[in-house]
């Protein structure tokens, strides 16, 4: 049976010095061929790069994630994240195929939801907090449902399941089904035809004349099949089931106009939608329509200070 090599360097007797240098030789090459080779170092992790949004990021301290809502910019938030004035780390989406980015194919809100889920794990954003307008309000809330590790969310004007504000008794199958319908005549229509009309929408929902030049300007650059889908997806949605399940404090700020609901029907239907949230703060800010923080900035930013010093 062979003797197994050793590294011991103990002088080998009665051999001549020559011997003796051969012998430790081949004992440490023997020793060294044994050894495992080093490990190869491991390739970092390749940075997560979103394809279904954009971000800019400003800011030092906690995080904070703006979702602007449909075919909208992310500098609907531009006044919201100058008044904190950089003592946030501000995350402000722009939602693929809105205002300009590059589109996404179908579906739309999966793929928000999902890969928003892998920005915050990929970027360890620790315990976040998301406020997102109108589809990001409803996004908000989603996230809320189903990522126990956010700091807080913020819903502004963002229905859990819109259809019913105007019908109690729809139910999410025949909202989808009239949503499809409404979804194939934005497909259908004519480019020009299709802008004319979000011009129209949008125009009614913000007050001061550039803010709805603004939204106009983003609107006619949002990609006509995106919004579409985005649209139809948003009215089909409905959140309200697992509403419960949102066990961080939620913000829910709501505009007090609303076409021609009259008041005590809107806040009557707010707090049948948001009433299942544990931790709810509902906020109807007057004299504001739907992009409240445009609107009425002032109450809006002591209503986003209050949200983000609740524990």
């Amino acid at each position: 049976m062979a003797t197994p090599t050793t590294c011991s360097q103990t002088p080998l007797s009665d051999t001549t010095r020559g011997v003796k240098t051969l012998a430790l030789a081949i004992a440490l090459a023997a020793c060294s061929s044994s050894a495992p080779p080093p490990a190869a170092p491991k390739p970092a992790p390749a940075p997560f790069t979103p394809t279904a949004f954009s971000v800019k990021v400003s800011g030092t301290g906690r995080p904070v994630i703006f979702i602007p809502g449909l075919a909208s910019p992310g500098s609907v938030w531009d006044g919201t994240v100058a008044h904190l004035g950089g003592k946030v780390q501000a995350h402000v989406l722009t939602l693929a195929g809105f205002a300009g980015q590059p589109p996404i194919a179908a579906p739309f809100l999966q793929q928000v939801h999902d890969q928003l889920e892998q920005y915050i794990d990929a970027n360890h954003l620790d315990h976040p907090v998301i406020i997102g307008h109108s589809l990001g309000g409803v996004m908000s809330l989603w996230m809320g449902e189903t990522d126990p590790q956010l700091g807080g969310i913020v819903d502004v004007d963002g229905l859990p399941f819109l259809a019913a504000m105007m019908d109690p008794s729809m139910t999410s199958d025949k909202a989808m089904q009239g949503a499809a319908g409404v979804r194939d005549q934005m497909l259908k229509a004519p480019h020009d035809a299709f802008v004319e009309n979000m011009k129209q929408f949008i125009g009614s929902m913000a007050t001061r004349p550039e803010d709805v030049a603004m939204l106009d300007d983003a609107a006619a650059k949002s990609d006509q099949t995106t919004v579409a889908n985005a649209f139809a997806e948003l009215m089909g949605k409905d959140l309200r089931a697992d509403l419960a399940k949102i066990q961080v404090p939620a913000m829910v700020i709501a505009a007090g106009e609303m076409g021609r609901v009259m008041p005590d029907q809107l806040t009557a239907g707010w707090h049948a939608q948001v009433d299942a949230i544990p931790r709810v703060d509902l906020e109807i800010v007057d004299h504001a329509k739907h992009y409240v923080m445009l609107d009425q900035p002032e109450a809006f930013y002591a209503l986003i200070d209050k949200a983000l010093a609740t524990k």
